[in-house]
């Protein structure tokens, strides 16, 4: 995304066979792909039965390179596959187990398709799949499915990797340690609870500072740039040195708190830590107990790092299937509730999707369906201009949940996008949300 509202997220992790025009739908073979026109999303390979190939040792990836070579995990043809494979690579699963209760989902009642319009093209729902390598797509208009698809050997059983869509589960554990009394005020100064920070890049660091990404310490989250200190929290992920905790202790200064936005992951990664300092358990088991059981989730789900890494990744690295994250959207858009159980307050969810200061609000759409630079920021969660008041938890490489209130539409997509970032795909994902929420529900 272009650095206006700087970088869209890490934040986690995130068959090889010639393009012979077959195409994957779960684990169906379809005819001819149509040819792209996404200059950053073409078609190079096809990842056509990615299961039988090659498995990727990663004690031999290159940690810092991980975003930028063809032979990593995060890269076409191999994310196809381990983008819904995280637990095949050996990395030490931090595991968020489901509760007796299940929140139902109504199956679908018909067949659903919508046409959209980007950037003068009329293109179907089915173009758009091919085009974005979405590997799941779920819709849901209140608590029933309208559509769900599976793509390259995924399934309703396969948990998808959030990369920073995560960042959005742990606003929403921020919000239940304030109404516990854990955390008195997302005023507070960081070093409160963590008084070892006192001397690091975030002395004088507010908890909004770090939700907002306002934190302006030193931190280079350009992922394509082979510097860029997003490459250490990858070494930090894979293996284990530094901690994650002294990887933030090291943090320098940068400028005055509260007053840029800077998309820096390493906020998102002391959030994690704040959770775990208030509560006194490992972030997953937080989540476990105040988010997952409540929310009546219908399969465990799981955070990943490397087998020498101390502390859990907060920055990204959930996997989840494809129901359960419909369910957090749902919880978000019905304010904090799903089913006649709350998770966390409503002011609580209308304060994270509300910007507070006019470098954070949202932009009008620039040409050609330009939406992705000027989108807004909450409380890890990104935030379209429109008047739906539409707001997105969002990774790189194109995973989002999308939450429509004003539509009662939640989308949730995982894709395998060719490069981490790119504006162009932003811009089309969100024109297709828009459209298929307008089409099912056109609110006058």
């Amino acid at each position: 995304m272009i650095k206006k509202m700087s970088l869209l997220p890490l934040a986690g992790i995130i068959c090889f066979t010639l393009n012979i025009g077959v195409r994957v739908e779960g684990d169906v073979m379809k005819g001819p792909a149509p040819p792209t026109e996404f200059p950053l999303l073409n078609h190079s390979v096809n990842p056509v039965l990615f299961q039988e190939a090659e498995k990727i040792d990663i004690e031999k990836v290159n940690p810092r390179r991980l975003l930028l070579d063809g032979d990593s995990f995060m890269a076409q043809p191999h994310s196809f596959y381990y983008f819904h494979n995280m637990d095949k690579l050996n990395f030490q699963l931090d595991w968020v187990k489901r509760g007796d209760h299940i929140f139902p989902l109504k199956e679908p009642v018909g067949k659903f398709t919508a046409d959209y319009t980007f950037r003068g093209k009329q293109r179907t729902l089915e173009e758009y799949f091919e085009r974005s390598f979405v590997l799941g797509f779920l819709v849901l208009h209140d608590n029933r499915i309208v559509l769900e698809k599976y793509f390259h050997g995924a399934n309703s059983n396969s948990r998808f990797l959030s990369n920073s869509v995560a960042k959005s589960f742990h606003s929403v554990l921020v919000g239940v340690a304030l109404q516990e009394g854990k955390i008195h005020g997302v005023n507070d100064l960081v070093e409160k609870y963590i008084p070892s920070l006192a001397n690091s890049g975030f002395r004088g660091v507010t908890i909004k500072n770090l939700l907002q990404m306002t934190s302006n310490i030193q931190w280079d989250e350009e992922y394509l740039k082979p510097e860029a200190d997003i490459h250490r929290y990858l070494v930090a992920l894979l293996r284990g040195e530094p901690s994650f905790k002294s990887l933030v202790a090291s943090i320098k200064p940068g400028g005055t708190a509260g007053v840029v936005f800077k998309y820096q992951s390493i906020n998102s990664q002391l959030l994690g830590w704040l959770l775990e300092e208030v509560t006194g358990l490992p972030l997953n088991k937080y989540a476990e107990e105040k988010l997952w059981r409540p929310m009546g989730a219908e399969s465990d789900a799981y955070y990943c790092r490397g087998k020498k890494q101390p502390d859990i990744a907060a920055a990204g690295n959930l996997n989840v299937t494809l129901r359960d994250y419909g369910r957090f959207g749902l919880m978000a858009m019905n304010g904090g509730v799903l089913g006649q159980r709350r998770i966390v307050r409503e002011s609580w969810i209308r304060e994270s999707s509300t910007p507070d200061a006019d470098f954070l609000k949202p932009k009008p759409p620039g040409p050609d369906d330009a939406v992705a630079a000027g989108l807004g920021y909450g409380y890890q969660w990104w935030l379209p201009y429109g008047g739906d008041r539409a707001f997105v938890a969002m990774g790189i490489y194109g995973q989002a949940i999308y939450v429509n209130p004003r539509r009662h539409i939640v989308i949730v997509q995982s894709s395998a996008w060719r490069e981490p970032d790119p504006n162009d795909g932003w811009d089309e994902m969100i024109k297709v949300m828009d459209t298929i929420s307008h089409k099912i529900h056109p609110y006058r």
